[in-house]
């Protein structure tokens, strides 16, 4: 099945103008963001207990797992087991695209969701 991305509601973002567009599964969920725009994100670290995997399409994302910081362009992958600390912190000067997969899905970002944010900012 191909996700049309333009059919999906844009979601709020905290930091940059960022666009968000979510489609999720049985056992995973897709999160499209885009930044059109360099700029720092100013997002706190934070954990959950899904697994994710962060796919940079275009562009480049300045990002930080358990204290070790990574710039990330297009074409690199990244993976960030469950329960690890991260963040990402600066978008590059051409801006970025990136998928993020989770596993199990993101329920808690499904517009109008009943359930708790999975995110956890605790040590």
């Amino acid at each position: 099945m191909k996700i049309n991305w333009d059919d999906h509601e844009v979601l709020p973002a905290q930091g940059i103008a960022l666009s968000r567009r979510f489609a999720f599964g049985q056992e995973m969920s897709c999160l499209r963001v885009e930044a059109g725009q360099e700029g720092d994100l100013n997002l706190p670290p934070h954990w959950h207990t899904n697994e994710q995997w962060v796919v940079v399409t275009e562009g480049s994302i300045r990002f930080v797992c358990e204290g070790k910081e990574y710039e990330l362009n297009a074409g690199d992958v990244a993976y960030i087991p469950s329960g690890q600390k991260h963040t990402a912190t600066y978008v590059g000067p051409e801006g970025a695209v990136l998928l993020e997969f989770s596993a199990p899905p993101r329920l808690d970002l499904v517009p109008g969701a009943l359930v708790p944010s999975s995110m956890r900012y605790d040590d």
